[in-house]
């Protein structure tokens, strides 16, 4: 979450995700690791880059948007 870019949005590398499969533009996924997690949408896939736009707040309060992933 710590890397942003001149787009504004931060990024990850898809091979670092604990689940690539389910990592695809418009997806919610949960980002983040330890106690800096948050709540984001893919924004864009481009190779192995990946661009996500955090929710504000903590996880709990979007469970809705992860389905079974709410758990995690």
């Amino acid at each position: 979450m710590n890397t942003e870019d001149d787009t504004g949005l931060p990024w990850a590398f898809l091979r670092d995700a604990r689940d690539p499969s389910i990592v695809r533009e418009g997806a919610w996924l949960i980002v983040g690791s330890g106690n800096v997690r948050a709540v984001a949408q893919v924004a864009q896939i481009e190779g192995d880059l990946v661009w996500v736009r955090p929710l504000p707040g903590p996880v709990s309060k979007y469970r809705l948007l992860l389905g079974d992933r709410g758990a995690a």
